[in-house]
C-alpha cells in the first residue's frame, strides 16, 4: 500500500481524534468516582461534642467547622458477626488534622506538623482482627483545633466496609487524585522553566509571559490537590489558590488572545468576568458559612466556567484559521469544564454515596500540554522561516559578492588603463619638457649652423642624464626618495669624478619613507640635478656637498657649494623659476639663499614614514 494510499485511509481516524481521545480521557477520568456501590458502607450521622464534653447535638457528614473550638464527633456501626474481619475504613479528607478511636483503639495520632491540611489527601486504616466487634460499634474523630478563624476543620466522607472494595477505591482514588496532581505539578514546573528563559529573552512577544503565568498559577493551584503543606491559614490559603485557579484561565484567555486578532470588547469582557470572579471568592471566603458564602462560591465556579467556555468558543471559532490545534485546545477547554463540575458535585457532596478524587488538575495538564505544543510548533515554524530566511539572504549574498567581484574586476581593469595613459601622459610631458625640449633646441641649432661638438656633447649627455632620471621613477624601488637619492648619486658619481671639486653625498641615513608617486620621485631628482648643476656651472666652488635628513615629518633635502654665490639683483634665467615651480607642483617647499660663502638650495616637502 502506498504511503498516499495509506493517509487516506487514515485520515477520517486523525479528523476526529481531537475529540475522540478528549473523550476517552474524560471518561477514563470521571470512572474513579466511586459510585453508589458503596453507599451501604458510608456513615452519615454522627454526634458532635466540645472537647469539654458539651453535646451539640447530631449533626451530618461530612462536617465543616471553622475557628479555633476543639470538636469530637461521635458515629457508630453496627456488624454483624461475619463483617468484622478484614474491614478498613476510608477517610476521603480530612482537614488540619484529627485523632481517630474505634472501640477505644487510637488508630491515628495528630499530625505535629500544624501547617499541614489534608482535605484533598484520602486515607485508609486496615484495622487489625480484634479491634470490631459484632454488634455496635463506636468511632471517634477529635478534629484538630485551628489557630485562628481563619483556619478550617473538615471531616470528609466515611467510608468503613471489607478491605477488598475500599483498598481499590483507595487506591484508585490516590492514583487520579494525589498523584495525578504531583505529576501535573512536575510537568507544570519543567513547562515553566522552559518558558521563563525565552520570556526574558524575548520580552517583545507577551504570548511568552502569559503562558508562562497562566502556568504558575495553575501550579499554585495544583499544589492544594498534590501535598498537605499549607503555607497560610486554611481558609487564607483556600482564597489564594482558587484566585490562582482564576488567574490562570484570565492568563491563559490572554496567551490566545496573542496568539490570534480580537477585538477589545472580547479583552473588556474576559478582564470583568475575572475581576467579579475574584470579588465573589473573596467574599465567599471571608463570610465562609453563610449564605454570603453559598453564594459568592456559586458565582465564582459559574465564573470560572464562563472562562472555560469563552476559551472553547475562542479556539473553535479559529479551527480552520491556520491553528492545527484549534480543535484540540477547544477541546482540552470543554473538558476542564467538564471535569470543574465533578469537582463541585465533590465540593457541594450534591452525589450522596459518590467519594472521589479531585480531576480538575488532569484538564489543566492536559490543556497545559497542547499549549506547550503549540508553542513548540510556533518555535520550530519560526526557525524554519529564519533558517529559509537565512538561505535566501546567503544566495543572494553569494550572487551580490559575485557581483562585486565582477564590478570589482571591471573597475580595476578600468584604473589600470587609466593608470597607464595618465603615465603615458606623464611620460610624453616629462619628454617634451626635458628630453624632447633639449633634442628640439639642438636640432634648431643644427639647422642654423650654430651647434659644435662640444656643445653638442654637453646637451646630449643632459638629455641622457634626464632620460635616466625618468626611467629611474618609474622603478618600484625609487618609490622610496632614500633610495631615489642613492641612485641619482650612482648616475652623477661617474661625471663627477673627474671633476675638481670635492662632492659629499650624506643621504644614507634616512629612515624607511612611505613611497611616493612617480611624478613626484622625478620632481625630486630633477630639483637635485638642476641645484648641483647650476653649483657646478656658476658657483666656481671647490666643495659640493648633497644631504638629506628626517625632521619632524619633514623631508629636507639641501645642495649647499662653497662658491661665489648669487650677486644681489641679477637675474639667472629660467633654472630657478622652474625650480620652484616644481616644487610648488609637489606640495613642498623650496628655499634659495646666498651663504658666506656659498649658495644652499633646500628643499622641504612632507613625508610620512614607511608603515
Amino acid at each position: 500500500m502506498s504511503r498516499q494510499a495509506l493517509w487516506q485511509l487514515l485520515k477520517p481516524g486523525v479528523a476526529s481524534a481531537w475529540w475522540l481521545l478528549t473523550i476517552a480521557f474524560a471518561l477514563l477520568l470521571l470512572s474513579t468516582r466511586m459510585g453508589p456501590d458503596l453507599l451501604a458502607y458510608q456513615i452519615t450521622q454522627a454526634r458532635e461534642f466540645r472537647c469539654d464534653g458539651t453535646d451539640l447535638g447530631p449533626v451530618r457528614l461530612p462536617r465543616y467547622d471553622y475557628g479555633t473550638s476543639c470538636k469530637r464527633l461521635l458515629a457508630s456501626r453496627h456488624l454483624d458477626g461475619e463483617q468484622t474481619f478484614e474491614q478498613s475504613l476510608l477517610v476521603s479528607g480530612m482537614g488540619r488534622d484529627a485523632r481517630i478511636w474505634i472501640n477505644g483503639n487510637l488508630l491515628r495520632e495528630f499530625d505535629p506538623r500544624p501547617s499541614f491540611d489534608n482535605t484533598s489527601q484520602p486515607l485508609l486504616l486496615v484495622l487489625q482482627p480484634g479491634i470490631l466487634h459484632a454488634g455496635d460499634n463506636e468511632l471517634i474523630f477529635q478534629v484538630r483545633s485551628g489557630s485562628s478563624r481563619f483556619d478550617r476543620n473538615y471531616l470528609g466522607t466515611l467510608l468503613l466496609g471489607p478491605n477488598e472494595l475500599l483498598m481499590p477505591a483507595y487506591q484508585r482514588i490516590q492514583f487520579a487524585g494525589v498523584n495525578g496532581a504531583q505529576l501535573a505539578v512536575v510537568v507544570g514546573l519543567a513547562i515553566l522553566l522552559t518558558l521563563l528563559p525565552i520570556a526574558l529573552m524575548r520580552p517583545r512577544e507577551a504570548g511568552y509571559r502569559w503562558f508562562a503565568l497562566s502556568v504558575l498559577f495553575s501550579l499554585i493551584y495544583i499544589w492544594n490537590m498534590g501535598w498537605p503543606l499549607r503555607p497560610l491559614p486554611t481558609v487564607l490559603w483556600h482564597l489564594t489558590a482558587h484566585a490562582a485557579l482564576a488567574g490562570a484561565l484570565w492568563a491563559m484567555l490572554r496567551y490566545s488572545m496573542s496568539m490570534a486578532d480580537t477585538t477589545p470588547r472580547f479583552r473588556l469582557w474576559v478582564d470583568r468576568l475575572t475581576m467579579a470572579a475574584l470579588v465573589s471568592l473573596c467574599l465567599a471566603s471571608l463570610f465562609w458559612g453563610g449564605l454570603i458564602s453559598s453564594v459568592g462560591d456559586a458565582i465564582y465556579r459559574a465564573g470560572m466556567i464562563t472562562l472555560l467556555l469563552m476559551l472553547t468558543q475562542f479556539w473553535w471559532q479559529r479551527r480552520d484559521g491556520g491553528f492545527p490545534l484549534a480543535r484540540w485546545l477547544a477541546a482540552a477547554a470543554a473538558l476542564n469544564i467538564v471535569l470543574g463540575v465533578a469537582d463541585s458535585l465533590r465540593v457541594w457532596q450534591t452525589l450522596n454515596g459518590f467519594i472521589a478524587p479531585y480531576l480538575v488538575h488532569w484538564g489543566i495538564l492536559y490543556l497545559l500540554v497542547l499549549l506547550l505544543i503549540g508553542q513548540i510548533r510556533h518555535i520550530l515554524q519560526a526557525l524554519r522561516t529564519a533558517e529559509h530566511v537565512q538561505r535566501e539572504l546567503a544566495q543572494a549574498l553569494d550572487q551580490r559578492s559575485l557581483e562585486l567581484q565582477q564590478e570589482f574586476a571591471l573597475r580595476q581593469q578600468a584604473e589600470q588603463a587609466r593608470t597607464l595613459a595618465e603615465e603615458r601622459q606623464r611620460i610624453m610631458r616629462d619628454m617634451h619638457d626635458g628630453v624632447g625640449g633639449q633634442l628640439v633646441a639642438l636640432i634648431g641649432q643644427a639647422e642654423h649652423g650654430k651647434l659644435d661638438a662640444a656643445h653638442l656633447k654637453l646637451h646630449l649627455r643632459r638629455s641622457l642624464d634626464d632620460l635616466r632620471l625618468m626611467i629611474d621613477s618609474l622603478d618600484d624601488a625609487c618609490a622610496d626618495l632614500g633610495v631615489a637619492l642613492g641612485m641619482l648619486r650612482q648616475r652623477l658619481q661617474s661625471s663627477l669624478k673627474d671633476l675638481p671639486i670635492q662632492v659629499r653625498w650624506q643621504t644614507a641615513q634616512l629612515p624607511d619613507l612611505a613611497p611616493r608617486a612617480p611624478d613626484e620621485v622625478l620632481q625630486v631628482l630633477r630639483i637635485v640635478q638642476e641645484s648641483i648643476t647650476n653649483a657646478l656651472k656658476h658657483a666656481q666652488c671647490r666643495q659640493l656637498q648633497i644631504s638629506a635628513a628626517w625632521h619632524q615629518g619633514w623631508l629636507e633635502i639641501c645642495v649647499q657649494d662653497d662658491g661665489v654665490g648669487m650677486p644681489q639683483g641679477e637675474t639667472h634665467g629660467r633654472g630657478l623659476p622652474s625650480m620652484r615651480l616644481r616644487a610648488a607642483g609637489i606640495g613642498a617647499s623650496i628655499e634659495i639663499a646666498s651663504q658666506a660663502p656659498g649658495t644652499r638650495v633646500r628643499l622641504r616637502l612632507p613625508q610620512a614614514l614607511a608603515g
